[in-house]
Protein backbone atom coordinates (compact mmCIF):
# COMPACT_ATOMS: atom_id res chain seq x y z
CA UNK A 1 0.00 0.00 0.00
CA UNK A 2 2.80 2.37 0.96
CA UNK A 3 4.59 1.73 -2.34
CA UNK A 4 1.39 2.35 -4.31
CA UNK A 5 0.82 5.59 -2.42
CA UNK A 6 4.32 6.82 -3.29
CA UNK A 7 3.76 5.98 -6.92
CA UNK A 8 0.49 7.86 -6.88
CA UNK A 9 2.12 10.95 -5.45
CA UNK A 10 4.86 10.73 -8.05
CA UNK A 11 2.28 10.38 -10.79
CA UNK A 12 0.42 13.41 -9.50
CA UNK A 13 3.62 15.46 -9.51
CA UNK A 14 4.41 14.42 -13.07
CA UNK A 15 0.90 15.22 -14.25
CA UNK A 16 1.02 18.58 -12.47
CA UNK A 17 4.34 19.47 -14.11
CA UNK A 18 2.96 18.52 -17.53
CA UNK A 19 -0.10 20.68 -17.01
CA UNK A 20 2.05 23.63 -15.97
CA UNK A 21 4.21 23.17 -19.08
CA UNK A 22 1.12 23.00 -21.27
CA UNK A 23 -0.27 26.16 -19.69
CA UNK A 24 3.02 27.99 -20.21
CA UNK A 25 3.11 26.80 -23.81
CA UNK A 26 -0.48 27.85 -24.37
CA UNK A 27 0.15 31.27 -22.88
CA UNK A 28 3.25 31.65 -25.02
CA UNK A 29 1.34 30.67 -28.15
CA UNK A 30 -1.50 33.00 -27.26
CA UNK A 31 0.91 35.84 -26.72
CA UNK A 32 2.69 35.27 -30.05
CA UNK A 33 -0.53 34.69 -31.94
CA UNK A 34 -2.47 37.51 -30.39
CA UNK A 35 -6.09 37.45 -29.33
CA UNK A 36 -9.15 39.56 -30.01
CA UNK A 37 -9.25 41.54 -26.80
CA UNK A 38 -10.19 45.20 -27.18
CA UNK A 39 -9.11 48.24 -25.22
CA UNK A 40 -11.41 50.80 -23.59
CA UNK A 41 -11.93 52.47 -26.99
CA UNK A 42 -13.00 49.26 -28.70
CA UNK A 43 -9.73 48.79 -30.58
CA UNK A 44 -8.05 45.41 -30.98
CA UNK A 45 -5.07 45.17 -28.66
CA UNK A 46 -2.98 42.59 -30.49
CA UNK A 47 -1.85 42.87 -34.10
CA UNK A 48 -2.40 39.78 -36.25
CA UNK A 49 -0.53 38.93 -39.42
CA UNK A 50 -2.87 37.17 -41.82
CA UNK A 51 -1.81 35.43 -45.02
CA UNK A 52 -4.20 36.09 -47.90
CA UNK A 53 -4.44 34.75 -51.45
CA UNK A 54 -6.03 37.04 -54.01
CA UNK A 55 -6.07 37.65 -57.76
CA UNK A 56 -5.81 41.39 -57.06
CA UNK A 57 -2.34 42.42 -58.16
CA UNK A 58 -0.52 44.97 -56.02
CA UNK A 59 2.71 46.74 -56.85
CA UNK A 60 5.21 47.95 -54.29
CA UNK A 61 3.97 51.01 -52.46
CA UNK A 62 0.37 50.79 -53.66
CA UNK A 63 -0.88 50.00 -50.18
CA UNK A 64 0.72 53.12 -48.70
CA UNK A 65 -2.49 55.14 -48.63
CA UNK A 66 -5.06 56.19 -46.06
CA UNK A 67 -7.74 53.83 -47.34
CA UNK A 68 -5.63 50.74 -46.80
CA UNK A 69 -4.33 52.13 -43.51
CA UNK A 70 -7.89 52.68 -42.27
CA UNK A 71 -8.71 48.99 -42.57
CA UNK A 72 -5.43 47.82 -41.14
CA UNK A 73 -5.73 50.16 -38.17
CA UNK A 74 -9.39 49.42 -37.56
CA UNK A 75 -8.72 45.68 -37.35
CA UNK A 76 -5.06 45.83 -36.29
CA UNK A 77 -4.10 43.55 -39.16
CA UNK A 78 -1.14 43.11 -41.40
CA UNK A 79 -1.58 41.22 -44.66
CA UNK A 80 0.94 38.65 -45.84
CA UNK A 81 0.13 38.82 -49.55
CA UNK A 82 0.03 35.84 -51.89
CA UNK A 83 -1.03 37.25 -55.25
CA UNK A 84 -2.11 34.95 -58.06
CA UNK A 85 -2.15 35.47 -61.79
CA UNK A 86 -5.65 35.16 -63.22
CA UNK A 87 -4.75 32.33 -65.60
CA UNK A 88 -3.21 30.21 -62.81
CA UNK A 89 -5.82 30.98 -60.16
CA UNK A 90 -7.60 27.62 -60.14
CA UNK A 91 -4.49 25.49 -60.38
CA UNK A 92 -2.52 27.35 -57.72
CA UNK A 93 -5.38 27.18 -55.20
CA UNK A 94 -5.82 23.49 -55.94
CA UNK A 95 -2.14 22.85 -55.22
CA UNK A 96 -2.18 24.89 -52.01
CA UNK A 97 -5.34 23.24 -50.72
CA UNK A 98 -4.26 19.67 -51.48
CA UNK A 99 -0.77 20.18 -50.05
CA UNK A 100 -2.04 21.78 -46.85
CA UNK A 101 -0.40 25.10 -47.72
CA UNK A 102 -3.54 27.20 -48.09
CA UNK A 103 -3.05 30.75 -46.76
CA UNK A 104 -5.22 31.80 -43.83
CA UNK A 105 -7.90 33.17 -46.16
CA UNK A 106 -8.29 32.96 -49.93
CA UNK A 107 -10.66 33.75 -52.75
CA UNK A 108 -11.33 30.53 -54.64
CA UNK A 109 -13.08 29.97 -57.98
CA UNK A 110 -15.66 27.52 -56.63
CA UNK A 111 -15.79 24.02 -58.15
CA UNK A 112 -18.43 21.85 -56.53
CA UNK A 113 -16.76 18.46 -56.88
CA UNK A 114 -13.50 19.83 -55.52
CA UNK A 115 -15.33 21.52 -52.66
CA UNK A 116 -16.95 18.27 -51.55
CA UNK A 117 -13.61 16.45 -51.72
CA UNK A 118 -11.85 19.17 -49.74
CA UNK A 119 -14.55 19.12 -47.06
CA UNK A 120 -14.45 15.32 -46.80
CA UNK A 121 -10.66 15.43 -46.38
CA UNK A 122 -10.73 18.18 -43.76
CA UNK A 123 -8.86 20.63 -46.01
CA UNK A 124 -11.17 23.59 -45.32
CA UNK A 125 -11.97 25.31 -42.03
CA UNK A 126 -15.31 24.40 -40.43
CA UNK A 127 -17.19 27.46 -39.20
CA UNK A 128 -18.51 27.54 -35.63
CA UNK A 129 -22.17 26.61 -35.34
CA UNK A 130 -23.17 30.08 -34.15
CA UNK A 131 -21.42 32.03 -36.89
CA UNK A 132 -24.64 33.44 -38.37
CA UNK A 133 -25.61 35.01 -35.07
CA UNK A 134 -22.13 36.44 -34.55
CA UNK A 135 -21.82 37.94 -38.03
CA UNK A 136 -25.38 38.79 -39.18
CA UNK A 137 -24.43 40.97 -42.16
CA UNK A 138 -22.41 38.15 -43.70
CA UNK A 139 -25.21 35.70 -42.92
CA UNK A 140 -27.82 37.86 -44.68
CA UNK A 141 -25.72 38.15 -47.85
CA UNK A 142 -24.73 34.47 -47.67
CA UNK A 143 -28.40 33.43 -47.58
CA UNK A 144 -29.07 35.15 -50.91
CA UNK A 145 -26.50 33.00 -52.73
CA UNK A 146 -28.61 29.86 -52.50
CA UNK A 147 -25.43 27.79 -52.64
CA UNK A 148 -24.60 28.29 -48.97
CA UNK A 149 -27.71 26.59 -47.65
CA UNK A 150 -27.52 23.85 -50.31
CA UNK A 151 -24.03 23.00 -49.12
CA UNK A 152 -25.17 22.95 -45.50
CA UNK A 153 -27.76 20.32 -46.44
CA UNK A 154 -25.04 18.20 -48.05
CA UNK A 155 -22.27 18.63 -45.48
CA UNK A 156 -24.02 19.41 -42.20
CA UNK A 157 -22.02 22.58 -41.65
CA UNK A 158 -20.47 25.69 -43.17
CA UNK A 159 -17.05 25.36 -44.76
CA UNK A 160 -16.96 28.31 -47.17
CA UNK A 161 -18.67 31.57 -48.03
CA UNK A 162 -20.04 31.80 -51.59
CA UNK A 163 -19.54 35.42 -52.67
CA UNK A 164 -22.83 37.19 -53.50
CA UNK A 165 -23.09 39.04 -56.79
CA UNK A 166 -26.13 41.09 -55.72
CA UNK A 167 -27.27 41.98 -52.23
CA UNK A 168 -29.42 45.11 -52.02
CA UNK A 169 -29.37 46.35 -55.64
CA UNK A 170 -30.57 43.49 -57.83
CA UNK A 171 -31.29 45.09 -61.24
CA UNK A 172 -34.05 42.83 -62.64
CA UNK A 173 -36.14 39.75 -62.01
CA UNK A 174 -35.60 37.20 -63.38
CA UNK A 175 -31.89 37.93 -63.21
CA UNK A 176 -29.97 36.83 -66.27
CA UNK A 177 -26.23 36.66 -66.60
CA UNK A 178 -24.44 39.94 -67.33
CA UNK A 179 -22.69 38.40 -70.36
CA UNK A 180 -24.10 38.87 -73.86
CA UNK A 181 -23.65 42.64 -74.16
CA UNK A 182 -21.52 44.09 -76.95
CA UNK A 183 -20.10 47.53 -77.75
CA UNK A 184 -19.88 48.83 -81.29
CA UNK A 185 -18.53 51.95 -82.92
CA UNK A 186 -21.53 54.26 -83.17
CA UNK A 187 -19.71 56.73 -85.40
CA UNK A 188 -18.76 53.98 -87.85
CA UNK A 189 -22.33 52.66 -87.84
CA UNK A 190 -23.63 56.10 -88.78
CA UNK A 191 -20.99 56.41 -91.49
CA UNK A 192 -22.02 53.14 -93.18
CA UNK A 193 -25.77 53.63 -92.65
CA UNK A 194 -26.22 50.93 -89.99
CA UNK A 195 -29.19 51.38 -87.64
CA UNK A 196 -28.55 51.76 -83.90
CA UNK A 197 -30.78 49.46 -81.84
CA UNK A 198 -30.91 48.02 -78.32
CA UNK A 199 -30.67 44.44 -79.58
CA UNK A 200 -29.18 42.81 -82.69
CA UNK A 201 -29.19 39.31 -84.10
CA UNK A 202 -25.83 37.68 -84.60
CA UNK A 203 -26.19 38.02 -88.38
CA UNK A 204 -27.05 41.72 -88.11
CA UNK A 205 -23.81 42.33 -86.24
CA UNK A 206 -21.95 40.40 -88.91
CA UNK A 207 -23.59 42.58 -91.57
CA UNK A 208 -22.31 45.67 -89.76
CA UNK A 209 -18.86 44.14 -89.47
CA UNK A 210 -18.84 43.39 -93.20
CA UNK A 211 -19.84 46.99 -94.01
CA UNK A 212 -17.00 48.27 -91.86
CA UNK A 213 -14.56 45.85 -93.47
CA UNK A 214 -15.60 46.96 -96.95
CA UNK A 215 -15.70 50.72 -96.31
CA UNK A 216 -13.24 51.21 -93.43
CA UNK A 217 -15.00 54.36 -92.15
CA UNK A 218 -12.37 54.84 -89.45
CA UNK A 219 -9.48 54.74 -91.93
CA UNK A 220 -7.80 52.03 -89.88
CA UNK A 221 -6.27 50.17 -92.79
CA UNK A 222 -4.71 46.73 -92.52
CA UNK A 223 -5.05 46.67 -88.74
CA UNK A 224 -8.84 46.74 -88.86
CA UNK A 225 -10.62 44.07 -86.77
CA UNK A 226 -14.33 44.06 -87.64
CA UNK A 227 -15.33 41.73 -84.76
CA UNK A 228 -12.80 41.70 -81.95
CA UNK A 229 -13.65 38.55 -79.95
CA UNK A 230 -11.36 35.99 -78.41
CA UNK A 231 -12.57 32.36 -78.32
CA UNK A 232 -14.68 32.69 -75.13
CA UNK A 233 -16.18 35.94 -76.48
CA UNK A 234 -17.18 34.15 -79.69
CA UNK A 235 -18.91 31.46 -77.66
CA UNK A 236 -20.69 34.10 -75.58
CA UNK A 237 -21.79 36.39 -78.41
CA UNK A 238 -22.19 34.13 -81.43
CA UNK A 239 -22.96 30.59 -80.29
CA UNK A 240 -24.83 31.16 -77.02
CA UNK A 241 -27.38 33.65 -78.44
CA UNK A 242 -28.47 30.77 -80.69
CA UNK A 243 -28.07 27.95 -78.15
CA UNK A 244 -28.48 28.69 -74.45
CA UNK A 245 -27.19 25.21 -73.55
CA UNK A 246 -23.92 25.48 -75.47
CA UNK A 247 -21.90 26.69 -72.46
CA UNK A 248 -20.40 24.68 -69.63
CA UNK A 249 -22.76 26.27 -67.09
CA UNK A 250 -25.83 24.83 -68.81
CA UNK A 251 -24.50 22.04 -71.03
CA UNK A 252 -26.40 19.33 -69.11
CA UNK A 253 -30.04 20.34 -68.83
CA UNK A 254 -33.50 18.88 -68.32
CA UNK A 255 -35.68 19.17 -71.42
CA UNK A 256 -39.43 19.51 -71.76
CA UNK A 257 -39.60 15.71 -71.91
CA UNK A 258 -38.32 15.48 -68.33
CA UNK A 259 -35.04 13.92 -69.49
CA UNK A 260 -31.54 15.35 -69.29
CA UNK A 261 -29.77 16.29 -72.52
CA UNK A 262 -26.35 17.57 -73.62
CA UNK A 263 -26.67 21.04 -75.16
CA UNK A 264 -23.60 20.97 -77.44
CA UNK A 265 -25.33 18.15 -79.37
CA UNK A 266 -28.43 20.30 -80.07
CA UNK A 267 -29.05 21.61 -83.58
CA UNK A 268 -29.10 25.13 -82.14
CA UNK A 269 -25.42 24.78 -81.26
CA UNK A 270 -24.67 23.83 -84.85
CA UNK A 271 -26.48 27.01 -85.93
CA UNK A 272 -24.13 29.06 -83.76
CA UNK A 273 -21.09 27.17 -85.04
CA UNK A 274 -22.05 27.90 -88.64
CA UNK A 275 -22.29 31.61 -87.87
CA UNK A 276 -18.96 31.57 -86.05
CA UNK A 277 -17.26 29.79 -88.94
CA UNK A 278 -18.73 32.23 -91.46
CA UNK A 279 -17.46 35.18 -89.40
CA UNK A 280 -14.00 33.63 -89.40
CA UNK A 281 -13.95 32.66 -93.08
CA UNK A 282 -15.25 36.10 -94.12
CA UNK A 283 -12.39 37.75 -92.26
CA UNK A 284 -14.64 39.40 -89.69
CA UNK A 285 -12.85 37.72 -86.79
CA UNK A 286 -9.12 38.24 -86.46
CA UNK A 287 -7.16 35.34 -88.04
CA UNK A 288 -5.53 34.67 -84.65
CA UNK A 289 -8.53 35.45 -82.41
CA UNK A 290 -8.31 32.05 -80.70
CA UNK A 291 -4.80 32.80 -79.38
CA UNK A 292 -5.86 35.98 -77.59
CA UNK A 293 -5.89 36.02 -73.80
CA UNK A 294 -7.75 38.16 -71.28
CA UNK A 295 -8.33 41.69 -72.63
CA UNK A 296 -6.55 41.40 -75.99
CA UNK A 297 -9.85 41.43 -77.88
CA UNK A 298 -11.35 44.40 -76.06
CA UNK A 299 -8.06 46.31 -76.25
CA UNK A 300 -8.36 46.41 -80.03
CA UNK A 301 -11.56 48.41 -79.47
CA UNK A 302 -10.79 50.64 -76.49
CA UNK A 303 -7.00 51.02 -76.67
CA UNK A 304 -6.05 50.69 -80.34
CA UNK A 305 -9.30 51.97 -81.85
CA UNK A 306 -9.07 49.36 -84.59
CA UNK A 307 -12.20 47.29 -83.87
CA UNK A 308 -15.83 47.79 -84.85
CA UNK A 309 -17.40 45.38 -82.31
CA UNK A 310 -16.18 43.95 -79.02
CA UNK A 311 -17.59 41.92 -76.16
CA UNK A 312 -18.38 44.14 -73.20
CA UNK A 313 -20.51 42.48 -70.54
CA UNK A 314 -23.39 44.18 -68.80
CA UNK A 315 -21.84 45.98 -65.84
CA UNK A 316 -21.77 49.77 -65.78
CA UNK A 317 -18.20 49.62 -64.49
CA UNK A 318 -17.12 47.85 -67.70
CA UNK A 319 -18.60 50.67 -69.75
CA UNK A 320 -16.79 53.23 -67.62
CA UNK A 321 -13.53 51.34 -68.14
CA UNK A 322 -14.05 51.67 -71.90
CA UNK A 323 -14.64 55.39 -71.49
CA UNK A 324 -11.44 55.90 -69.50
CA UNK A 325 -9.35 53.78 -71.85
CA UNK A 326 -10.58 55.58 -74.98
CA UNK A 327 -9.92 58.99 -73.47
CA UNK A 328 -6.45 57.98 -72.38
CA UNK A 329 -5.34 56.06 -75.46
CA UNK A 330 -7.37 57.52 -78.30
CA UNK A 331 -8.21 60.99 -77.06
CA UNK A 332 -11.90 60.54 -77.86
CA UNK A 333 -15.11 60.89 -75.85
CA UNK A 334 -16.57 57.41 -75.85
CA UNK A 335 -20.13 58.72 -75.50
CA UNK A 336 -19.79 60.06 -79.03
CA UNK A 337 -18.45 56.88 -80.59
CA UNK A 338 -19.72 53.89 -78.54
CA UNK A 339 -23.11 52.17 -78.54
CA UNK A 340 -24.01 49.12 -76.42
CA UNK A 341 -26.60 46.43 -77.14
CA UNK A 342 -27.59 42.88 -76.31
CA UNK A 343 -27.33 39.99 -78.77
CA UNK A 344 -30.18 37.84 -80.08
CA UNK A 345 -30.19 34.55 -81.95
CA UNK A 346 -30.76 34.58 -85.67
CA UNK A 347 -34.39 33.65 -85.03
CA UNK A 348 -34.80 36.94 -83.08
CA UNK A 349 -35.14 35.04 -79.79
CA UNK A 350 -33.15 36.08 -76.75
CA UNK A 351 -31.18 33.39 -74.91
CA UNK A 352 -29.02 33.57 -71.83
CA UNK A 353 -28.27 31.89 -68.52
CA UNK A 354 -30.10 32.47 -65.29
CA UNK A 355 -27.54 34.08 -63.04
CA UNK A 356 -26.75 32.23 -59.86
CA UNK A 357 -26.27 34.85 -57.20
CA UNK A 358 -22.71 33.88 -56.38
CA UNK A 359 -19.32 33.85 -58.00
CA UNK A 360 -16.28 32.27 -56.37
CA UNK A 361 -16.01 31.72 -52.63
CA UNK A 362 -14.10 32.78 -49.54
CA UNK A 363 -12.27 29.87 -47.92
CA UNK A 364 -10.09 29.53 -44.83
CA UNK A 365 -7.18 27.29 -43.98
CA UNK A 366 -8.13 24.37 -41.71
CA UNK A 367 -5.16 25.40 -39.57
CA UNK A 368 -6.19 29.03 -39.10
CA UNK A 369 -6.39 30.08 -35.47
CA UNK A 370 -9.76 31.00 -34.01
CA UNK A 371 -8.40 34.48 -33.33
CA UNK A 372 -7.49 35.09 -36.96
CA UNK A 373 -10.74 33.64 -38.25
CA UNK A 374 -12.82 35.80 -35.92
CA UNK A 375 -10.85 38.96 -36.73
CA UNK A 376 -11.28 38.41 -40.48
CA UNK A 377 -14.98 37.68 -40.05
CA UNK A 378 -15.38 40.88 -38.00
CA UNK A 379 -13.88 42.79 -40.90
CA UNK A 380 -15.96 40.98 -43.53
CA UNK A 381 -19.13 41.59 -41.54
CA UNK A 382 -18.44 45.32 -41.35
CA UNK A 383 -17.54 45.45 -45.06
CA UNK A 384 -20.94 43.93 -45.86
CA UNK A 385 -22.87 46.48 -43.80
CA UNK A 386 -24.26 49.67 -45.35
CA UNK A 387 -21.52 51.74 -43.72
CA UNK A 388 -18.85 49.31 -44.84
CA UNK A 389 -20.15 49.19 -48.39
CA UNK A 390 -20.11 52.98 -48.64
CA UNK A 391 -16.54 53.07 -47.39
CA UNK A 392 -15.39 50.17 -49.54
CA UNK A 393 -16.96 51.44 -52.75
CA UNK A 394 -16.91 55.23 -52.32
CA UNK A 395 -14.10 56.03 -49.90
CA UNK A 396 -14.32 58.56 -47.10
CA UNK A 397 -17.38 60.72 -46.59
CA UNK A 398 -16.56 64.40 -47.00
CA UNK A 399 -13.38 63.63 -48.91
CA UNK A 400 -14.39 61.22 -51.65
CA UNK A 401 -18.19 61.55 -51.51
CA UNK A 402 -21.06 63.33 -49.79
CA UNK A 403 -24.84 63.25 -49.52
CA UNK A 404 -26.68 65.62 -51.86
CA UNK A 405 -29.69 67.77 -51.06
CA UNK A 406 -32.04 64.82 -51.53
CA UNK A 407 -29.81 62.39 -49.66
CA UNK A 408 -28.49 61.03 -52.94
CA UNK A 409 -24.89 59.91 -53.13
CA UNK A 410 -22.57 62.44 -54.75
CA UNK A 411 -19.00 61.58 -55.74
CA UNK A 412 -16.31 64.15 -54.96
CA UNK A 413 -13.68 62.43 -57.08
CA UNK A 414 -12.36 64.32 -60.11
CA UNK A 415 -14.41 63.57 -63.22
CA UNK A 416 -13.15 60.59 -65.13
CA UNK A 417 -11.42 59.02 -62.14
CA UNK A 418 -12.47 56.17 -59.88
CA UNK A 419 -11.78 55.14 -56.33
CA UNK A 420 -9.41 52.51 -57.70
CA UNK A 421 -7.30 55.29 -59.20
CA UNK A 422 -6.96 56.96 -55.81
CA UNK A 423 -6.69 53.83 -53.66
CA UNK A 424 -5.38 50.94 -55.80
CA UNK A 425 -6.19 47.31 -55.03
CA UNK A 426 -9.08 47.81 -52.63
CA UNK A 427 -9.61 44.16 -51.73
CA UNK A 428 -10.09 44.50 -47.99
CA UNK A 429 -13.83 43.82 -48.19
CA UNK A 430 -13.10 40.37 -49.59
CA UNK A 431 -16.73 39.20 -49.72
CA UNK A 432 -19.60 41.03 -51.46
CA UNK A 433 -18.89 41.56 -55.17
CA UNK A 434 -18.78 45.06 -56.62
CA UNK A 435 -21.58 44.31 -59.10
CA UNK A 436 -24.16 45.15 -56.46
CA UNK A 437 -22.87 48.61 -55.60
CA UNK A 438 -22.07 49.43 -59.22
CA UNK A 439 -25.81 49.86 -59.75
CA UNK A 440 -25.89 52.91 -57.44
CA UNK A 441 -22.29 54.11 -57.38
CA UNK A 442 -22.24 57.81 -58.40
CA UNK A 443 -18.55 57.51 -59.26
CA UNK A 444 -19.83 55.59 -62.30
CA UNK A 445 -21.56 57.83 -64.79
CA UNK A 446 -25.34 57.77 -64.35
CA UNK A 447 -25.91 57.16 -68.04
CA UNK A 448 -23.81 54.00 -67.84
CA UNK A 449 -25.65 52.78 -64.77
CA UNK A 450 -29.03 53.46 -66.36
CA UNK A 451 -27.96 51.70 -69.53
CA UNK A 452 -26.78 48.66 -67.57
CA UNK A 453 -30.14 48.43 -65.80
CA UNK A 454 -31.93 48.77 -69.16
CA UNK A 455 -29.95 45.83 -70.54
CA UNK A 456 -30.83 43.70 -67.50
CA UNK A 457 -34.50 44.66 -67.75
CA UNK A 458 -34.57 43.97 -71.51
CA UNK A 459 -32.98 40.57 -70.93
CA UNK A 460 -35.62 39.68 -68.35
CA UNK A 461 -38.44 40.89 -70.58
CA UNK A 462 -37.19 39.19 -73.73
CA UNK A 463 -36.50 35.92 -71.94
CA UNK A 464 -40.12 35.82 -70.76
CA UNK A 465 -41.55 36.88 -74.14
CA UNK A 466 -40.68 33.87 -76.23
CA UNK A 467 -37.00 33.79 -75.34
CA UNK A 468 -35.11 31.06 -73.54
CA UNK A 469 -33.48 31.25 -70.14
CA UNK A 470 -31.26 28.35 -69.15
CA UNK A 471 -32.38 27.94 -65.54
CA UNK A 472 -29.78 27.34 -62.87
CA UNK A 473 -30.28 23.66 -62.13
CA UNK A 474 -29.13 22.83 -58.61
CA UNK A 475 -29.45 19.11 -59.34
CA UNK A 476 -26.82 19.40 -62.06
CA UNK A 477 -24.65 21.98 -60.36
CA UNK A 478 -24.43 20.09 -57.05
CA UNK A 479 -24.11 16.64 -58.53
CA UNK A 480 -20.63 15.19 -58.40
CA UNK A 481 -19.35 11.96 -59.82
CA UNK A 482 -16.33 10.56 -61.60
CA UNK A 483 -18.32 10.50 -64.84
CA UNK A 484 -19.36 14.15 -64.53
CA UNK A 485 -15.80 15.24 -63.76
CA UNK A 486 -14.53 13.38 -66.81
CA UNK A 487 -17.14 15.03 -69.04
CA UNK A 488 -15.72 18.48 -68.42
CA UNK A 489 -14.72 20.24 -71.62
CA UNK A 490 -13.27 23.60 -72.58
CA UNK A 491 -16.12 24.41 -74.94
CA UNK A 492 -14.62 27.61 -76.31
CA UNK A 493 -11.58 25.65 -77.46
CA UNK A 494 -13.63 22.69 -78.70
CA UNK A 495 -15.87 24.95 -80.80
CA UNK A 496 -12.91 26.89 -82.17
CA UNK A 497 -11.24 23.67 -83.27
CA UNK A 498 -14.44 22.64 -85.05
CA UNK A 499 -14.81 25.86 -87.05
CA UNK A 500 -11.12 25.76 -88.01
CA UNK A 501 -11.17 22.11 -89.08
CA UNK A 502 -11.06 21.26 -92.80
CA UNK A 503 -14.13 19.65 -94.34
CA UNK A 504 -17.86 20.02 -93.84
CA UNK A 505 -18.70 21.67 -90.51
CA UNK A 506 -21.92 19.75 -89.93
CA UNK A 507 -20.23 16.42 -90.60
CA UNK A 508 -17.32 17.39 -88.33
CA UNK A 509 -19.73 18.48 -85.60
CA UNK A 510 -21.68 15.21 -85.77
CA UNK A 511 -18.43 13.25 -85.57
CA UNK A 512 -17.33 15.38 -82.62
CA UNK A 513 -20.63 14.78 -80.80
CA UNK A 514 -20.26 11.06 -81.43
CA UNK A 515 -16.68 11.08 -80.13
CA UNK A 516 -17.81 12.61 -76.83
CA UNK A 517 -20.65 10.17 -76.17
CA UNK A 518 -18.54 7.72 -74.17
CA UNK A 519 -17.99 10.53 -71.65
CA UNK A 520 -21.34 12.32 -71.96
CA UNK A 521 -23.80 9.41 -71.89
CA UNK A 522 -22.81 8.11 -68.42
CA UNK A 523 -23.52 11.59 -67.01
CA UNK A 524 -26.91 11.72 -68.72
CA UNK A 525 -27.72 8.24 -67.36
CA UNK A 526 -26.80 9.30 -63.84
CA UNK A 527 -28.77 12.56 -63.99
CA UNK A 528 -31.81 10.85 -65.47
CA UNK A 529 -31.55 8.28 -62.71
CA UNK A 530 -31.67 11.05 -60.12
CA UNK A 531 -34.70 12.59 -61.83
CA UNK A 532 -36.80 9.43 -61.45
Amino acid sequence: MKTNRKLSVKSVLIITMCLVMLMVSACSNSSSEGGNEKDENGNYVDKLTVSVASTVQVKDGQMDNEFHKYWMDKYNLEWDYNFIEWDSWGEKLRLWINSGDLPDVATWNYVHGDAMNYIDQGLLYKFPDDWKERWPNVAAAYELTGLGEKLEELTGGTYLLPRPVYYENKPADPLLNQIGVIALRKDWAEAVGFELKDAYTTSELMEFAQLVKDKDPGKVGSGLVPISYNAPDALTNIIMPNSEHSRVESAFYKGDDGQYHWGPADEETLTGLKLMQKAYQDGLLNPEFYTWKNSEGSDKFRVNGSAAITSLGGLASYRQDVDKAMKKNLGVESDEVVHTAIVLGDDNKYRNLEQANFWSALIFSPDISDEKFERIMDMVDFSTSQEGQLLLNMGFEGTDWKYGENKELVSLLPEGTSLEDKYPSRFEGLYLLGDDFSMINPAIKKEYRDRAVTHYEDKAKLSEEGGAMAEYDWTVQLYDSKAKNQASFDYATEYTNLILKDGDLEANWKEWVKSKQSLVQPVLDELNGLAK
